[in-house]
């Protein structure tokens, strides 16, 4: 296995992450207050610079409990609290939809703009967030 696939593992996830999140703040009424600063803190944690350092580091993949641990911590980053069903659909959601994406990659560089594509998602996103 590469040794550096983890970034796009975790870019990619986290992205679909916080497509859900939003989505689910915005469908449970949460004020917009609220919702703004648990997603602030939620992509603020996952883009912590001594993390990203840690992560581009040459390594093998986590397995897959722990890439699940990782994702539980970034999800319990702010003041929202998920109870363990709503963690495992959450984390469903998130394999699923980079799975899909996964699966219509006819190339490798295919991957590579579908990271982009959650990048670019996860930028628009904090610059419109106003903290």
């Amino acid at each position: 296995m590469s040794l550096n696939t983890l970034p796009l593992l975790f870019v990619n996830l986290g992205g679909e992450m916080v497509y859900i999140l939003d989505q689910r703040l915005r469908a449970q009424n949460i004020s917009a207050e609220k919702a703004r600063r648990v997603m602030h803190d939620i992509v603020g944690t996952m883009l912590n610079r001594r993390f990203m350092e840690e992560l581009f580091k040459p390594q093998e993949l986590y397995s897959k409990k722990a890439v699940r641990t990782v994702f539980d911590r970034l999800a319990h980053a702010s003041i929202m609290r998920l109870n363990a069903a709503s963690m495992d659909k959450l984390y469903d959601l998130m394999t699923m939809a980079f799975k899909y994406q996964v699966s219509l990659c006819l190339r490798p560089n295919d991957i590579l703009l579908t990271t982009l594509n959650h990048l670019d998602a996860i930028l628009k996103f904090v610059e419109g967030m106003t903290m």
